[in-house]
This record gives C-alpha cells, sequence and structure tokens, in this order.
C-alpha cells in the first residue's frame, strides 16, 4: 500500500498553487479524500477540534470517537468534587466543538486496533477505517496485581466511570446508620487533593462526622517527592480535616471491609477510591505499536509512533521516547497545539513541528478549600487563598476556550428557528432531520392534488392481498439523523418497522434507499458499508430479510426502507380505526426528539441530551404490541412526524370520535421542553401546531412548552393505542415491566359530539 504521503502529496501542491488550500477558513464543495480519526476526547484532542474549527482542512474527513462525549478537565477535578464546581463547568462538551470542526462524533470505546489494516475496532459497532489516526484515550486503572475484591475499587481514572460511582458513595454515606471508612489508596497529589475534596464535600453536606478518611501511601508520606515547605503544608491539611494517614503501606489485597498490604497491615476500608499511577490499555501492544516497557505508545518528538508514522499519540497513552514526562494533564494540555499542527503538516506534507516539554512543570494543588499550593521544584511553596484563584483563573480560561469559539467569517452557522405567534414565521438556516424532516400534511396533500379537510387518517401500511394473505407494506425514510452511518441505519430502520408494528403485523421483508455523501470512492465504500451493516442488524433483530435496495450518491445522506409485513396467526390487524368512545389513549415513549435534535444541533442543549434521544430513539415497540393485544387494544398508530398531536386526531378521525389530550401526561425528554420552552423546534414544528386550531384550548396556551411537545415530530415514536379504559392502568404497568418505562396514558377518545379539547391532568 503507498504511504499517505506519496498518495497525496500531489495533490496538495497542485490545491496549493491554485490558492485553493485554506483560501477560504470554512470547506465548500470539496469532496473529502483523506480519513482522519481522532481517538479519545482528552485535552490534547479537544485542542486539535478547535483548531479544525479556526482553519479547516480541505479534502479531509474527521472523524472523532470518545468514551464520553462531556470530556472532563482533570484541573478541576478537585473543585468539582469539593462542591465548587457544578458538571458542566469541569466538562468540555464535545458535540458543538466537533460539529464547529466539521468533524463526524461517534459515541463509543475502542477496544482494538488493526495497524495494518488501518482500521480501529470495538465491541458493539462496525470497525472504522483511517488514514490518519491520532490516539489520546487516557490511561486505565492499574488494578491488575491487586488480589481479592477489586470490583469494589473505585479508580479515579477514567473521570467519566467514576464520579457517578463517587456520587453514589455519597447517597451510601448518606443512608448508613454506621460510621462508614473511606480509603484513598495514593500518596501523590492527586491523592492528596482527593482525598481533601471529599473531606471538604461531607464538611458541607454535615457528614464528615459519619465517616473516617483513610489516606494510604506507599512511600513515606504525602507528595514524598516535593520540598519541605509543601509536605508540612499538605500535612497540617490532613490533620486539620481528620484525615488517617498510612505510610509505607502498598495494597496488594481488597477484603469485603478491609485492604490488606504488603507489610501485613489490614486498614479498614468500607470504600476505597484509587489514585495511583495508571496502566496502558492492551490493544496498543496487541496492534504491533511500539510501546514502552508500560505498554505505553512510544512516541517522537513529532508525536508519531515510533513504529507507524501515520499513528499519533499524546496525553497519558503516550510514551515521549526522548523527553520523558509523567503522566500528567499539565503535558497533555501543552502537547495539544503541537499535535493540531503536526496532523495537519502530516496530511499536507509539511515539515513536522518537533516537542520539547518542559523539563519541571509548575502545578498547583489545592487543599480541599478555597486554598491552593504552588507545588515547583525551583519556586518557594506560595500557599492561600491567592493561589487558589490564580488556579481557577487559569481553568476557567482554559475552558472558555472550547465553549466560547469565535464567530468565523463567512461560517455556515443554524440560525434560530423562529416562532410562528406574534405575525412571525418558520425562518431557519438548518432543515431538520430524521422524521421532522418530513412534509407536512398540507404540504402531502396538495402535492398529492387532493384536498381534505382536517388530518389525513391513512393508514400506517397499505394492505396489499396476495392470494388469501393480506400483506402490508409501507415506505419510510429521512435525512441520516446522526452523522453516523452505522447508527443512523438502525434508526431508520426501527423507524420504518415502526409502521408495520402499529398494524400488528410481523415484519417480513424490506429494500432499502441509500444515499451516500459524495466523497472518495473508497469513503462512499465504507459510509455505505456501515450504513447498511446498521439496517441489516436491526431488521435482524426482527426477524426480517433485507431483500435488496437501490443506492446513489447525493449532497446529504439518506435512507429509507420499503418494509413488508404479515399478520401475525390468529390475530387481526389493528390501524388506526376501530377505537371507540370511553377508550383511553395509551402512549408506549416519550416525546421530543425533533426538539431535541434541533437544539442540539447548534449546541442549544448539552450532547447528553442528544445522547438520550438517540438511545430512545434505538428502543423498538416490537415488545410493546403483545402487551397492547393483551390489553385489549384496538387501534393502533405510531407517533412520528405529525407528533402525538396529529396522530391522536387521525385516530380519533378513523374512529369517528372526539378526541381528549391530557397536557403534561406524556414524559419528556430530557432537554425537550426547555428546547420548545426557548423555541428552538424542528421545522415541521409549526405546521404540526395548526392542528391546534380544531382544539377547545386557550390560544395563549400553545405557546406553553408542555403543550408545544404534544406537536414535536418524533423519529422512533412509540406506538398510540386505543384500550378500553378498565384495561388502561394495568396496560400502562405491563408496558413499563416490558421495558417502556416512559408508558403512560395520554387521553381518550369521546364521542364525536364532544370535539376535540386539551384538558388538565386535575380535570
Amino acid at each position: 500500500m503507498l504511504s499517505l504521503r506519496v498518495m497525496h502529496s500531489g495533490w496538495y501542491r497542485a490545491l496549493r498553487a491554485q490558492g485553493a488550500v485554506d483560501s477560504e477558513p470554512v470547506m465548500e464543495q470539496a469532496a473529502s479524500e483523506i480519513e482522519l480519526l481522532l481517538v479519545g476526547g482528552g485535552h490534547a484532542h479537544v485542542q486539535v477540534l478547535r483548531a479544525l474549527a479556526m482553519k479547516p482542512l480541505l479534502g479531509v474527513r474527521v472523524t472523532v470517537v470518545s468514551r464520553e462525549i462531556h470530556t472532563p478537565y482533570s484541573g478541576m477535578l478537585p473543585g468539582h468534587l469539593a462542591g465548587f464546581y457544578s458538571h458542566d463547568d469541569i466538562h468540555i462538551d464535545l458535540g458543538p466543538l466537533a460539529n464547529r470542526a466539521g468533524a463526524r462524533l461517534i459515541h463509543d470505546e475502542i477496544t482494538g486496533l488493526d495497524a495494518a489494516s488501518r482500521r480501529v475496532h470495538f465491541d458493539r459497532r462496525p470497525s472504522l477505517r483511517y488514514d490518519v489516526l491520532s490516539l489520546d484515550t487516557g490511561s486505565t486503572p492499574a488494578l491488575d496485581a491487586l488480589e481479592g475484591d477489586g470490583e469494589r475499587i473505585v479508580p479515579v481514572k477514567p473521570i467519566s466511570a467514576f464520579l457517578p460511582r463517587f456520587e453514589a458513595l455519597l447517597e451510601r454515606i448518606a443512608a448508613s446508620s454506621d460510621a462508614l471508612d473511606v480509603a484513598v489508596v495514593g500518596g501523590g497529589a492527586g491523592g492528596a487533593e482527593l482525598v481533601l475534596s471529599v473531606a471538604e464535600r461531607l464538611r458541607k453536606e454535615g457528614q464528615l462526622e459519619r465517616v473516617r478518611l483513610h489516606l494510604v501511601c506507599a512511600g513515606h508520606g504525602p507528595l514524598e517527592h516535593a520540598g519541605p515547605a509543601v509536605r508540612r503544608r499538605f500535612e497540617q491539611a490532613l490533620a486539620d480535616s481528620g484525615i488517617e494517614v498510612h505510610r509505607g503501606q502498598r495494597i496488594v489485597r481488597a477484603d469485603r471491609c478491609s485492604l490488606l498490604t504488603a507489610q501485613g497491615a489490614a486498614i479498614a476500608a468500607d470504600e476505597v477510591l484509587w489514585v495511583t499511577q495508571a496502566a496502558a490499555p492492551q490493544w496498543p501492544q496487541a496492534a504491533g505499536l511500539a510501546v514502552d516497557d508500560a505498554g505505553f505508545i512510544e512516541v517522537g518528538p513529532t508525536l508519531q509512533s515510533r513504529s507507524h508514522p501515520e499513528v499519533f499519540a499524546a496525553g497519558d497513552l503516550a510514551a515521549l521516547v526522548d523527553a520523558p514526562r509523567p503522566k500528567s494533564g499539565v503535558y497533555a494540555v501543552r502537547a495539544g497545539p503541537v499535535l493540531a499542527r503536526n496532523l495537519r503538516a502530516f496530511i499536507r506534507d509539511e515539515a513536522l513541528e518537533a516537542w520539547q516539554p518542559q523539563a519541571r512543570a509548575l502545578y498547583l494543588v489545592t487543599t480541599g478549600t478555597r486554598d491552593a499550593v504552588v507545588v515547583h521544584e525551583r519556586i518557594p511553596a506560595f500557599a492561600g487563598r491567592w493561589v487558589w484563584r490564580w488556579k481557577d483563573w487559569i481553568d476557567r480560561r482554559f475552558m472558555a476556550r472550547f465553549t466560547r469559539l469565535p464567530v468565523m467569517p463567512n461560517a455556515q452557522r443554524p440560525s434560530e428557528v423562529g416562532r410562528r405567534r406574534g405575525g412571525g414565521r418558520l425562518d431557519s438556516g438548518m432543515r431538520c432531520v430524521g422524521c421532522g424532516s418530513k412534509l407536512s400534511t398540507a404540504t402531502l396533500l396538495a402535492g398529492l392534488g387532493q384536498e381534505r379537510d382536517g388530518v389525513a387518517a391513512f393508514e400506517d401500511a397499505a394492505t396489499l392481498n396476495v392470494g388469501q394473505t393480506p400483506v402490508q407494506q409501507t415506505l419510510d425514510g429521512f435525512p441520516f439523523p446522526v452523522a453516523d452511518p452505522w447508527l443512523a441505519g438502525r434508526i431508520a430502520t426501527i423507524h420504518a418497522l415502526g409502521d408495520v408494528l402499529a398494524m400488528g403485523a410481523q415484519p417480513a421483508g424490506a429494500l432499502a434507499f441509500a444515499v451516500v455523501p459524495y466523497m472518495a470512492r473508497q469513503i462512499m465504500a465504507e459510509d455505505l458499508a456501515q450504513l447498511m451493516t446498521g439496517v441489516r442488524e436491526a431488521l435482524a433483530e426482527h426477524d426480517c430479510e433485507l431483500l435488496g435496495g437501490h443506492s446513489c450518491e447525493g449532497a446529504e445522506g439518506m435512507i429509507a426502507l420499503s418494509v413488508s409485513g404479515v399478520p401475525e396467526e390468529d390475530a387481526p390487524l389493528l390501524g388506526k380505526g376501530g377505537g371507540r368512545a370511553g377508550d383511553a389513549l395509551v402512549l408506549t415513549k416519550a416525546l421530543g426528539t425533533g426538539a431535541v435534535l434541533a437544539a442540539t444541533a447548534d449546541g442549544r442543549l448539552p450532547s447528553r441530551d442528544r445522547s438520550a434521544a438517540v438511545e430512545h430513539m434505538l428502543v423498538s415497540n416490537a415488545a410493546a404490541v403483545p402487551v397492547l393485544r393483551e390489553h385489549g387494544a384496538r387501534g393502533c398508530t405510531d407517533v412520528t412526524g405529525f407528533g402525538l398531536l396529529g396522530h391522536a386526531l387521525e385516530m380519533a378521525q378513523a374512529s369517528a370520535c372526539g378526541l381528549e389530550l391530557v397536557r403534561g401526561a406524556a414524559v419528556a425528554l430530557p432537554g425537550a421542553q426547555q428546547a420548545l420552552a426557548a423555541g428552538h423546534v424542528s421545522s415541521l414544528q409549526v405546521q404540526n401546531e395548526e392542528a391546534f386550531a380544531a382544539f377547545e384550548i386557550d390560544a395563549r396556551a400553545i405557546d406553553e412548552a408542555e403543550v408545544r411537545l404534544l406537536a414535536d415530530p418524533q423519529t422512533c415514536g412509540g406506538l398510540l393505542a386505543a384500550v378500553p379504559a378498565r384495561q388502561a392502568d394495568a396496560c400502562v404497568r405491563a408496558l413499563r415491566a416490558r421495558g417502556f418505562p416512559d408508558a403512560c396514558r395520554v387521553g381518550a377518545l369521546r364521542s364525536v359530539a364532544q370535539g376535540y379539547a386539551l384538558v388538565s391532568q386535575s380535570e
């Protein structure tokens, strides 16, 4: 295989000669030729993304894969544990940062690497190909040599896994009737900061006297390599907080309530927080990368692998051969700008920069309270609140670089969606994806040359009689709702299958139509393979076969499926009609995907809300159908683009009934009501809200978030079923037990003479 430089150096030189490379701060219609894969969202990679946001690389498709989408800044962790910083204060949201960098963000964790074929492997999803790879995944807990019950050890790294376990520890302390022993293992700056921060948090919450805190040091004491003034400062802080220090004790075994040391001592420990030096993951060595004796990737001064020049590494995972340094966030931060410049230079076949990290780093170490100490070999141990304020200013300034990116000239930024009230109109620079991108009912009927009052009551799937067998057929699709083709394939498939499931039929076969964004041939082939793997996996989970399809290239990715289903044996088809006045309306899933996808696309909501929406969309309604049948469901539809409001109206009209919807009854996805209240809505929202004209409702109430939620277009929405009222509560309980925790009653059908009404839960 030709090297990347030989393959692309002439191409880039030609573009530079024409003035095409970096001539504008935003890429226009350039077809990507090179795959740059950033694995990990650490301190170095966030700086690479920022650099790409400020100055994109023409012809390069960037993908960032991260175990966490809110990457923690380790320098602010002690302050967060002590209660001085919120979760969002110490985390960088990779979603908006990746969007600004023009990068795809994939939420997953690497488990293996094939350096020969240039592929990164995962447990749950297909592998990803790269031309250039950069690794900044951090390290793993060094627990292999520990005997006994290692499961109850709580390592500080990775921080994303540590924080929920730390919150669980606080809850256990608060709930315990007995005093607990909590041991922090690690006598370096990290261990001392951690135990003092825990003490401060417990003091604030009035729980410190219910806990016996221990600091276990393998050496002579805390921060033994620091100067005497620093050591004295921390010894005093530990004593003031009542923390017992165990010196010269190396832990070899963890039992149920104690730690055993190599020296034969037993230290009481109901909970153990582990802050010793971390270890390298196994996959770099297994992949054949050059590693040091501890398994960390050996890199030269340019941060390139010593064995594979197309692989770069930074942060804890990297071992700088010519200038070894401690595993510290200080060095990862300093490596970031150099890594960003060298990735760009390597791709463009330019000279790379050698990095020479400082020999002695300056550390500002906190003592739990708003007090900190300067730790440096050649600087006096200044300490006090002013040092803490200095550290706080440095940390907040660093974080602001990734949350307050300057607006670049010519940048195509999605504008805020206008509100319809007060003579406003929908005016967005961003059209929505998923089912929020479908046409409104009025537009659809006009395009078909039809006119109909109210909401059209077409069935979810058409029935074609083949001999004696009625076959249900449907077609559904949309632009990729996520940047990951594999996930997009799974989501689109689950969404399309919903139409057949809503009819009470069993999916039998499907055809797919795929549009892949135009790029280099090998990248389009890769994207198509990822997309169709997602489709096949989701179909297989429903015992449905992929029969074939069609593909083409286009301006943006899109996936559509035509699904055929057959009736379940001895079970009648459902459909939108069949409901009776008095039936309860039961919804299987929460609402809000349209608003969340719209708001997170422009960073108006945190990416964790988008992740929650994605997990919600990946839940199929297949398991809900038998539960609804068991409880006498007479009619059913899936809630998709027209929202609960539109699809409930369809059911009412098909059943020749009136309709009552209960405001606030449906569960909202995290962030959905916040987005709706701020006007960050899907491009179909305004048209969906026009259906409120048929309801008895105070016009002012339509602007309320819980009411607007009813019109939010759903991707992979729940099933809405008409169930006899006497069975409704039991049906909801059964649905929740079968994996639908947000199932609820959202209204009822009533006599047609009563019309359509929106009522409060108390009515």
